[in-house]
């Protein structure tokens, strides 16, 4: 079982997650405890591998998937549809 993410990056996580809906208009779950635990696992990968991959998915290969960035917080259907589960 991972270890939980740091406290740093979750807070980063939140700040870049709240700032980028605002700019962006992109709408978060409204389903208590989505968004939170979305931000959880960005939280993980930040400090697992260093990037905020999405954690909505599987990846046989974590540092593979960040070299195709389709991924990466804001993904690419984040940006297109302005959602994020």
């Amino acid at each position: 079982m991972p270890n939980e993410p740091n406290e740093k990056s979750i807070q980063r996580m939140r700040v870049f997650v709240e700032k980028y809906c605002e700019k962006s208009g992109t709408t978060v779950s409204p389903i208590e405890g989505v968004t939170e635990q979305v931000i959880l696992g960005l939280a993980q990968n930040i400090d697992e591998i260093g990037r905020p991959l999405c954690p909505c998915r599987f990846y046989p290969d974590k540092n593979e998937e960040i070299k195709n960035r389709t991924w990466i917080c804001a993904c690419d259907d984040m940006q297109i549809y302005k959602y994020c589960h």
